[in-house]
């Protein structure tokens, strides 16, 4: 009997065309290999398409998760120059706003921290924010600024970034679901897919949340999944602004979380009627390229898979923006989003080689490490020294012992 139809042979197959599997592709082909990318649906159809693009340096902690955050934006200037500018790279800064006086005195001590951590932060006040960002709401009456938060259009990146792949020789392959690795005996020798097997020395999985397939293999990641949800308003007056982070929920902001003064009842979120017992906000705002708002993120159905926004998440983002007065409140819902996203339990990425394969997982904020950990998973496939390979393996210390996001809450 014949075996399994071959449909492509390479150096390097990579799974997932999101940011982190395109990411890393890029750095392959530079490095000289021949890769093929694989992705079940269209490039940027996960979380990678499902975001507000906020690049966020001010709210990441001190120490690693803070110096890839800086990384990543260093990465996507010269992103820019490699391939115009495409993706709408936005380097206005960012808000975050407080509604109280006691959500204030906390950000006294946040700042502080942020500049021991020689970020640049400053108050300011409702109306100097307001110049930053159009859409501010009433409600806040003032806020940090940093003028080194950014955005990207997410969507533009990945698509500008699968092109200059496909200028270099990678083949991408999309509506192409992967089944498995192909093996003999122990060794890894490509993928196979519902359109046939590539073979190829060297796997690359980069698929999020769907990392968790591995286990089917046996090979179990250290990382949970949950699903971040947004809701996207019909265009108001295109003024591109500062990013903005509010205080009804604070889930993505351990800068915040982990200072002594943090009272998590100051800046707890909308419970919705329904919602799960661990559902969770992070209080953004963001204007896209088409002038629509951006609102989110609810996070919900930890452990799921299950891409589907619920009725209570989106219930929390609408209460959570009317609010804030009635100024939005006439605006229609266009969209609603939902990615899904796997994390390790310390929040930092997983890029390591495990069982025969290559991870690159675990991306809590993909949009700043994914172009940092292209490069770390390039340098771990031709051995370059790297500052950051220890750091990320999924042997490192204190990974499966540190708590998961929903035990410490």
């Amino acid at each position: 009997m014949d075996g399994p139809r071959a449909l492509d042979t390479a150096d390097i197959v990579v799974v997932g065309g999101g940011i982190v599997g395109l990411c890393s592709a890029f750095e392959l082909s530079k490095r000289g290999f021949d890769v093929v990318v694989v992705e079940q649906r269209f490039i940027a159809y996960g979380a990678t398409g499902r975001n507000p693009g906020a690049l966020w340096l001010q709210v990441r902690r001190s120490g690693l998760e803070l110096t890839m955050a800086q990384r990543g934006l260093e990465y996507y200037a010269k992103y820019e120059e490699e391939l115009g500018p495409t993706f709408e790279f936005r380097r206005k800064g960012g808000l975050f706003y407080f509604e109280n006086e006691a959500q204030e005195a906390v950000l006294q001590e946040y700042v502080e921290d942020r500049r021991a951590a020689l970020l640049d932060v400053s108050f300011v006040t409702a109306r100097e924010a307001r110049k930053h960002c159009a859409v501010l709401p009433d409600s806040a009456i003032g806020a940090v600024y940093c003028p080194d938060d950014a955005q990207i259009d997410a969507q533009a990146f990945a698509r500008g970034l699968s092109s200059a792949c496909l200028r270099r020789g990678v083949r991408v392959y999309e509506n192409t679901a992967v089944l498995g690795t192909a093996r003999r005996g122990d060794a890894v020798i490509g993928v196979r897919t519902v359109r046939g097997d590539i073979h190829a020395s060297g796997v690359v999985w980069a698929t999020g949340a769907w990392s968790m397939n591995l286990k089917s293999e046996g090979i179990d990641l250290p990382i949970e999944t949950y699903r971040v949800g947004q809701m996207l308003t019909q265009p108001t007056t295109h003024a591109p602004g500062a990013i903005l982070h509010g205080p009804r929920g604070v889930a993505f902001c351990g800068a915040l979380t982990d200072l002594p003064s943090y009272d998590p009842r100051l800046f707890a979120p909308l419970q919705p009627t329904g919602a799960e017992e661990d559902f969770s906000y992070d209080d953004v705002t963001v204007q896209n390229t088409e002038g629509g708002l951006l609102i989110g993120n609810s996070i919900d159905g930890m452990g799921s898979l299950n891409p589907h926004i619920s009725m209570s998440a989106t219930q929390s983002m609408i209460d959570t923006t009317l609010a804030r007065g009635t100024r939005m409140g006439e605006l229609g819902i266009t969209g609603l989003w939902a990615g899904l996203v796997g994390h390790a339990r310390d929040q930092l990425p997983i890029v390591d080689r495990v069982d025969g394969i290559y991870v690159n997982t675990g991306h809590v904020y993909g949009l700043a490490t994914g172009p940092v950990c292209g490069e770390v998973l390039a340098q771990l496939i031709v051995d370059e020294p790297g500052p950051l390979r220890k750091q990320l393996s999924v042997e490192r210390p204190g990974l499966l012992a540190v708590p998961s996001r929903n035990q410490k809450a």
